[in-house]
């Protein structure tokens, strides 16, 4: 039997149907003209009209393609002669010829009737509104694509199995990032990495049909912490399962630590408004017992058992009056004073007061301080107090000796920068995070309070605190403070979150930027 045949006009390329009819009425006059016409739109199949059985020649619809039309009068007839044909439309009344067709017709060709050749039926349509609603479609594809590819934030779209089937073009037109899009293949039409993690935003979207959202961080090759935002929305079908996935992902590291300096500041109010009332109980009771103490001292009736007792008791109660003036200081609002500090003359001094002991132990101190750094505002003595803080804690991690530098420099965004670097063990990095809260500390009998002083201080100066550490290598304390020279305003321009920054691969007795690099 000839099959369906292609043949080329102009440079579309048709296939060609061929069909017979058994029967007629004239609810099928309109399909007929529909499915018989010469006139066929590009890419619809062309229909060819063989032969017809069991109908009147005169009642059938005047078409152009029945000229050379074959006619029966039988059904068996119609069956004998139908080699070339595809299918047979059973036009009839209650479809009486269609199982004796199928009985008949040879087994390539199929027989259609009844309700089924209303696939067959023209649809009629105004092609206007078509027009109008097509143009109107193309509009709002087109916003919509212009839209995504110029947001900021990352789109891609996959399916329920988390295969990229698109992204948009802050997706394809960064670098690849390789721990989340992988190393190997092409990013369109594979498996997103990220989508085989476990509890991953894509997965939960496609397993709920909700919205999933996740925070995920990732280590730059600076050694910064950058956190991601994402979100997964899931295109449900009306059974309920998800037929894809939109994915975005938005860097989200500023937001992150903006909300993290508002949670600390506010946790810093509640901590310095509870320590100055708790101080203030206590310190007259102390100053009785401290008092009472230095009485008892001075008689000479005390053995030496009750001298040795009384002893402690006063050199306690001293070591809480420290205790309790560094709480009211912490907790007392730091009011910087209008004047001009010489950072490089504050450095000296507090290096005069430590290195001395540090240097009997075998330790080297070096300083690289640039003559022509600008001076700060601020008040001399706190300034002094957060070198000193941060060389006496420098000198503390290197019990055996070691190298300390303190340099300063003016940066390309006018930061006066004091970097004090140390060659210690460095700082295990669950505990980085937590070394600016009030009360926490690592050393026997420490108050906890240098550090979250010294970060308050600098702060209230305008000015910030970055720290990185790395086991084995050492720590680096840097204080950024604004210059004299710029005004109020511009300093609050220069204020950022203090960012716990982490080392990369590094050398440290290099130059600094071997350790943290340049911010």
């Amino acid at each position: 039997m000839e099959n369906k045949q292609p043949f080329q006009n102009g440079k579309e390329i048709f296939t060609t149907l061929k069909i017979a009819t058994v029967g007629y009425r004239s609810i099928y006059r309109e399909m007929l003209m529909h499915l018989f016409s010469i006139d066929t739109p590009e890419g619809v199949v062309r229909i060819k009209v063989r032969a017809i059985a069991c109908a009147p020649h005169d009642e059938l619809p005047a078409l152009t393609c029945l000229d050379g039309v074959d006619f029966y009068d039988s059904v068996e007839e119609l069956c004998e002669n139908i080699d070339d044909v595809n299918i047979v439309f059973d036009l009839s009344e209650e479809c009486k010829y269609i199982e004796h067709l199928k009985r008949c017709v040879p087994a390539a060709v199929s027989v259609v009737g009844g309700e089924a050749l209303l696939v067959f039926k023209k649809t009629s349509i105004d092609p206007d509104p078509v027009d109008l609603k097509a143009c109107n479609l193309n509009r709002a594809l087109g916003l919509f694509s212009t839209f995504v590819d110029q947001a900021e934030e990352e789109f891609w779209l996959l399916d329920s199995n988390g295969v990229v089937l698109d992204a948009n073009s802050a997706v394809l037109d960064r670098p690849r990032d390789l721990e989340f899009e992988g190393r190997e293949g092409t990013l369109i039409n594979n498996v997103l990495p990220y989508a085989t993690k476990p509890d991953n935003a894509v997965m939960r979207a496609v397993e709920t049909a909700k919205r999933a959202d996740q925070v995920i961080t990732k280590v730059t090759s600076n050694g910064d912490l950058q956190y991601f935002g994402l979100s997964a929305y899931p295109a449900v079908k009306r059974d309920g399962t998800v037929r894809s996935v939109i994915l975005t992902r938005k860097d989200i590291t500023e937001n992150y630590f903006m909300v993290r300096k508002l949670q600390q500041t506010e946790k810093l109010a509640a901590i310095g408004e509870m320590s100055a009332f708790v101080a203030h109980e206590i310190r007259n009771p102390l100053f009785a017992i401290g008092g009472f103490a230095r009485a008892l001292l001075r008689q000479k009736n005390l053995n030496e058992k009750d001298t040795k007792k009384v002893k402690i008791i006063y050199n306690e109660s001293k070591r809480l009056e420290k205790i309790l003036k560094i709480i009211l200081n912490f907790a007392r609002p730091a009011h910087g004073e209008d004047g001009e500090i010489d950072v490089n003359e504050v450095i000296q001094e507090a290096l005069g007061l430590l290195r001395m002991k540090f240097e009997s132990q075998g330790g080297v101190v070096t300083t690289n301080l640039k003559s022509n750094v600008a001076k700060v505002r601020g008040n001399p003595d706190q300034l002094k107090q957060c070198v000193i803080n941060g060389i006496k804690n420098g000198f503390e991690a290197m019990p055996n000796g070691g190298t300390m530098r303190i340099e300063t420099s003016l940066s390309a965004d006018n930061w006066i920068i004091i970097r004090i670097m140390d060659s210690g063990e460095g700082i295990p990095e669950d505990l980085l995070e937590h070394l600016f809260n009030p009360f926490f500390t690592t050393k026997s009998g420490g108050s906890g309070l240098g550090l979250a002083m010294t970060k308050k201080i600098i702060e209230d100066m305008g000015g910030k605190v970055k720290l990185r550490s790395k086991l084995s290598k050492g720590t680096i304390l840097s204080f950024y403070l604004p210059p004299l020279s710029l005004s109020q305003a511009v300093v609050k321009k220069h204020e950022e979150d203090e960012v716990r920054e982490r080392s990369g691969s590094v050398d440290f007795l290099g130059s600094p930027s071997d350790f943290i690099g340049k911010p």
